[in-house]
């Protein structure tokens, strides 16, 4: 998909953006917390992978940001997963994966209970924290100044779950 940021600027689906590291710092904060979250022992596979998802959708969210942009309101979700390809130079496969996987969502979420796999909540899983470090290294490469405040490298992978033993 060939996705044309001028085009969505003047169709008014993406609105100018002036980004701050604090602000990334702060999206890097929910996909940490909500990768973890997904790690939780015991979380229906539904439930893990609408966690996932959210991450995926602030992974997309940082790149437009990055980009000096931010979603209008209509298919917000939607052309925020689309824009990776442009903004962070992701796969067209990996986009198609997490635009799939947001219609499924929707359908876990509001209309039907386990259509999720564990395996599918696995596979996403591991797409989103490899594209985690995919959007780190992009950052490192094209705006090394947003992320100069994040404490992760390039070789940073996603954080521990935590102890959820008492």
């Amino acid at each position: 998909m060939n996705v044309s940021l001028d085009d969505w600027l003047a169709n008014r689906w993406i609105v100018e953006h002036e980004e701050s590291a604090d602000e990334i710092a702060d999206l890097f904060a929910v996909v940490d917390r909500d990768l973890i979250d997904a790690a939780v022992p015991g979380l229906s596979a539904d439930w893990r992978l609408g966690i996932t998802y959210n991450a995926a959708l602030q992974l997309a969210i940082i790149a437009l940001a990055a980009s000096g942009y931010r979603m209008g309101r209509e298919r917000a979700h939607e052309r925020a997963l689309l824009s990776l390809e442009t903004t962070a130079g992701i796969s067209t496969a990996i986009v198609d994966l997490l635009d799939t996987i947001r219609r499924r969502r929707n359908q876990s979420n509001y209309e039907r209970a386990g259509t999720t796999s564990d395996a599918e909540a696995g596979e996403l899983y591991s797409v989103v924290t490899a594209l985690r470090i995919d959007v780190i290294q992009w950052l490192h490469s094209y705006r090394p100044a947003l992320i100069a405040e994040f404490q992760r490298g390039p070789e940073a992978t996603a954080p521990a779950p935590r102890n959820t033993s008492p």
